[in-house]
């Protein structure tokens, strides 16, 4: 279920917008990851009860212990967790184990996908709030916690009966569990753990980028803003030469989404407004990427994303931009590409009317 709401969340049309759309009917994103762990509360519970059932019937059972184990193990034994080695804290391989990698991982994925979401704001998932935010990891321990006091004790009463041993969890199997649930963080968000000081010759990448905006990346941490460039904003709408409204804001946010998504980038910054936000020289990394600040002063190459942004009709050229980019902005008019297709409201305008 997880991976379903993530799915319909990357879905063209989903990505930028505050809410998706099923069927005819629009859903907050910020529903989604509640309902996914309301399916893992589901899931648990439904364990709980099969296990609590079992439970009951082997107590009260006229067969031998030894026959109701044979009957269990009719079926796929995929994690034999009615097993007497479950009893083991230290054995890496039974049932239980296994059970709790499973959801380690799970655990270790969905606060990989929220980080995303709400610490990477418009990376590609609901903007969060850090109030939301809080709730939602709060939700997550609640679920884990849920799913061990539900799941655990009745497991224990069905080994009791079967064998005579008593079921202990054990710290190594508690440390086993949150070696993967960090692993599996930082395995999926291990290319934003590199700050800025730790780039060298004072560049910022090669590294994944997320597009907040039509101008703005995310990565390593920072947001980067694109050098001489404004792009229209996320929610800007603009006109069709027939006059009929199309989201300009979200089409070019996405365009530089498209640009990013399948490849690194490499910045060099020019200022910084704060430790997490500043301006900068950007390239899609390729095979003349720069290696040295000095290479990105040069001139500027085709797989400069401003240089792209202005060239598909997306962006204005402004500042020193206007001069360096000044043919691309012409033949983008000439072409009547991006907003230039019809009529739009400078993105500075836009801005201070709303």
């Amino acid at each position: 279920m997880s991976i379903f709401f993530a799915g319909l969340l990357q879905l063209e049309g989903n990505t930028y917008a505050d809410h998706i759309f099923l069927g005819e009917y629009q859903v907050p994103k910020a529903i989604l990851p509640l309902a996914s762990l309301s399916f893992a509360v589901f899931a648990f519970w439904l364990v709980s009860n099969r296990l609590n059932m079992l439970s009951y019937v082997i107590g009260t059972t006229t067969l031998t212990s030894t026959m109701v184990h044979d009957i269990f193990h009719l079926n796929p034994p995929v994690l034999h967790v009615f097993d007497k080695v479950n009893a083991d804290p230290w054995s890496p391989f039974s049932g239980l184990t296994v059970f709790i990698f499973i959801w380690s991982v799970f655990l270790g994925n969905a606060i990989a996908l929220i980080w995303e979401g709400a610490i990477q704001l418009g990376a590609t998932l609901a903007e969060f709030d850090p109030g939301l935010l809080t709730i939602y990891f709060v939700a997550i321990v609640g679920v884990m916690v849920y799913g061990a006091r539900s799941v655990i004790p009745p497991l224990q009463a069905i080994l009791r009966t079967l064998h005579g041993v008593k079921l202990k969890v054990g710290w190594p199997r508690h440390v086993f569990a949150g070696v993967v649930i960090l692993g599996t963080f930082v395995a999926n968000e291990s290319d934003q753990f590199f700050a800025m000081a730790e780039q060298d010759d004072e560049l910022l990448g090669p590294a994944y980028a997320n597009a907040i905006d039509a101008e703005t990346l995310y990565m390593n941490g920072v947001e980067v803003n694109l050098f001489g460039i404004d792009a229209v904003e996320r929610d800007q709408i603009c006109h069709t030469r027939e006059g009929e409204a199309y989201p300009c804001g979200r089409q070019a946010t996405q365009a530089l989404q498209e640009l990013v998504q399948d490849t690194m980038v490499i910045c060099f910054p020019l200022v910084s407004v704060n430790e997490r936000r500043l301006l900068a020289v950007c390239e899609i990394d390729g095979q003349n990427s720069p290696t040295r600040p000095q290479e990105f002063l040069d001139g500027f190459r085709p797989q400069n994303l401003s240089r792209i942004m202005i060239e598909q009709g997306h962006a204005l050229s402004i500042g020193i931009g206007s001069n360096l980019f000044a043919e691309e902005q012409r033949q983008a008019q000439t072409l009547r590409v991006g907003i230039w297709q019809g009529s739009f409201v400078p993105p500075r305008l836009w801005r201070s009317n709303n």
